[in-house]
């Protein structure tokens, strides 16, 4: 007679399963490899800088990074954001510049498909981002695809604005920024050249030796040290800071000639938001005393920032997404601080990262996720992050009467969406903030209030046929992120029978996609740039979809399990 499992044994299974993949892949130094994607904007600007500013020495890299570029193309003549998915004007724009600077000999075919893939979709003048229509004009000026002064003008004249003010409007645009002026120059001079020359000189510098002093700019991203390379090479300026470039750009260039999405600064693709996400996972999943874990917290705490980062005006006591040089942000430092929270153990940490959220608090009372109070829109105040700081400073003892909390409150109260969701600048779709948004008011008993109750009416609605959740409410298709981040906001609505039923069949599309090995396929949930590139991210999947399991595992009533 065959016996069938029951739900409880099927979900401690699912459990086990991905607590068990994911301690056995844990690194000796805490860390986990995070399988990114390769990126092809980023694989396009590394073979644009070294054709453009190493060309003997990295001509086989150069000729690697072509070969993938052409493998990766789209039959309409595009190329996707990674190395499969529907074609992206940012990605073929950068493709198509790099193709035909590096190997205009044997490129011509494809450089001609993907220019008339990018008429076809309405041309790099029909983005509506101004940043995005400059970056991709001008790079194909910069490959004499376009005429420069077709090109919208690049406002260079803000760098000369005082330090204060740039951060204020630029925020983290400020160093693609920086790099896009000197490429505007070497195209189309202007009277205010030489002056905001220096200073984009100055700024990629600074923000190079900010970041440890090791040729990465954006924390490993290759797209933005790629790009920056470039840039000081047309322009004639810090030549020492384009061979450091170069350096890295050629250290972290993969056998099949692609770069990564953020490299990050180890020797491994390191990606903090995903390592702790997975660690505070595990702690739930009851390994919290396991050694290994112990590691893993260990060498969070090891990435907390010593020093300030003057960049963003910064304090120390932050964590970046890429070990403990590089940009600090909201984001990461309130995932850092989740998974050290759940190990029960860093008590003196947990305090000390309030305190710095607390002085990243804006004046309207919201969290942006890089420099407070700006008007940059790649880095306005986020829902999410707010949620997120919220639920932080709480947990560190912070009372929900506190004028900082309240003040939160009341700004995610005033800007929800009219259906009640949420946005999040790094996350795409209205699940992850509103989820936030959701956990956060149910762990200060706030429920009854219509933050909490619109939210929870939005996430029902949202639900998909199949119990999954995605980027598009109600029509699809599901991820094991959006999914996961549902469960784990309704799961803790103990007293609510119609939130736990969905919250149980979000539970039972997790245990149904968990692979054999005890993984979940990542979806393109993370925003790369905003609205444009979206990306999958491995590590995150696994923590998020894990976290759910445990959290509906743990919450659950007796005999619910049945």
């Amino acid at each position: 007679m065959t016996t069938h499992p029951t739900r409880a044994g099927r979900l401690r299974t699912a459990i086990d399963a991905a607590a068990h993949h994911l301690l056995t892949t844990l690194h000796p130094d805490g860390t986990w490899y995070d399988t990114r994607p390769a990126l092809v904007p980023g694989t396009a600007a590394a073979v644009l800088a070294l054709h453009t500013a190493d060309p003997e020495h990295s001509a086989a890299l150069v000729r690697r990074g072509t070969d993938w570029l052409l493998r990766t193309r789209n039959p309409d003549g595009g190329w996707p954001v990674t190395d499969s998915g529907p074609s992206n004007v940012i990605a073929t724009a950068g493709a198509v510049a790099a193709l035909h600077l590096a190997a205009p000999a044997h490129t011509t075919e494809a450089v001609r498909a993907g220019l008339a893939h990018l008429d076809h979709h309405g041309g790099v003048d029909g983005v509506a981002d101004p940043t995005v229509r400059r970056l991709t004009g001008l790079l194909l000026a910069l490959a004499r695809l376009r005429e420069p002064t077709t090109v919208p003008s690049v406002p260079t004249a803000l760098l000369l604005l005082p330090t204060p003010l740039i951060r204020h409007l630029l925020s983290l645009l400020i160093t693609p920024f920086a790099a896009l002026t000197l490429l505007q120059h070497r195209l189309r001079p202007g009277p205010l050249a030489g002056r905001t020359t220096a200073t984009a000189t100055t700024i990629l510098r600074e923000c190079e030796q900010q970041e440890g002093g090791v040729g990465s700019l954006g924390s490993g991203d290759p797209w933005l040290t790629g790009l920056a390379a470039a840039a000081l090479h047309q322009a004639g300026t810090a030549p020492a800071l384009v061979r450091a470039t170069v350096a890295y750009l050629r250290a972290h260039a993969r056998p099949d000639g692609s770069w990564v999405l953020m490299h990050g600064m180890t020797d491994r693709d390191v990606d903090l938001v995903g390592h702790s996400l997975a660690t505070e996972a595990l702690c739930h999943a009851g390994h919290r005393t396991d050694p290994r874990v112990r590691r893993a917290a260990t060498w969070l705490l090891d990435c907390r920032q010593t020093g300030p980062f003057p960049l963003f005006d910064c304090p120390p006591g932050g964590w970046a997404w890429s070990g403990a040089q590089g940009w600090p942000n909201v984001l990461d430092t309130t995932a850092a601080l989740g998974a050290l929270a759940a190990t029960r153990s860093h008590g003196q940490i947990l305090a000390d990262g309030a305190r710095w959220l607390r002085s990243r608090q804006d004046r309207r009372g919201s969290w942006s996720v890089f420099t407070p109070n700006t008007r940059c829109p790649a880095d306005r105040s986020c829902p999410h992050a707010t949620a997120l700081a919220i639920d932080l400073i709480t947990a560190a003892g912070t009372p929900a009467t506190d004028r900082a909390v309240r003040r939160a409150l009341r700004w995610l109260t005033v800007h929800a969406h009219p259906d009640g969701s949420h946005q999040a600048l790094w996350h795409r779709g209205g699940v992850p903030a509103t989820a936030a948004v959701l956990h956060t008011c149910t762990r200060l008993r706030l429920t009854d209030t219509p933050l909490a109750g619109h939210a929870r009416a939005w996430l029902l609605a949202a639900q998909l046929a199949d119990g999954s959740w995605g980027a598009a409410p109600a029509t699809g298709p599901g991820t094991t992120d959006e999914t996961a981040r549902a469960v784990q906001a309704l799961t803790h609505l103990t007293d609510d029978p119609v939130a736990r039923t969905a919250a149980a069949r979000g539970t039972d599309w997790l245990l149904a996609a968990q692979r054999p090995d005890g993984t979940w396929e990542p979806g393109p949930a993370c925003w790369y740039i905003k609205d444009h590139l979206a990306y999958p991210d491995h590590l995150i999947a696994q923590g998020l979809a894990l976290g759910a399991l445990a959290a509906h595992h743990r919450t659950a009533p007796p005999g619910a399990h049945g």
